[in-house]
């Protein structure tokens, strides 16, 4: 039985390290703010090169936003596969994303600016978003 878990946990790990790119995990300590206003109920989840997803489930407001940093064009992606509160696994390591609909006037430009501690962009309603990561 033992031999049986090391077996798994190798394996699972192996597949984490070919897909690093791909697999974001879930980062607790990650702080959410929109407009300088700390947001609750917002998971952030990250991959190997610090790329960004928000999640926020609710009736109103809910939302899938990710930012990754080869082209710095925040977006829902299209293909997300998750297991709830822990990890999930993106379609590619460049993930194809739905960009988001811009409310205001003008054209849309997203001012993202990544770093390994913090992601700052303009979302879709045109509210400043920042995200600390730790």
């Amino acid at each position: 039985m033992k031999k049986l878990f090391v077996v798994a946990f190798l394996v699972i790990l192996g597949f984490i390290v070919v897909n690093r790119q791909r697999v974001y995990v879930r980062d607790p300590l990650a702080k959410v703010y929109r407009n300088d206003v700390k947001q609750s109920g917002v998971q952030v989840f990250i991959n190997y090169s610090n790329d960004v997803l928000l999640w926020r489930d609710s009736d109103q407001g809910g939302y899938r936003i990710l930012v990754q940093n080869w082209n710095k064009v925040p977006g829902t992606p299209q293909v997300l596969r998750c297991i709830r509160w822990m990890a999930c696994l993106a379609d590619s390591e460049h993930a194809v994303t739905y960009p988001l609909e811009w409310m205001g006037k003008g054209a849309y430009d997203p001012q993202v600016s990544m770093t390994n501690r913090e992601v700052r962009f303009v979302n879709g309603d045109g509210a400043a978003m920042k995200v600390q990561l730790r």
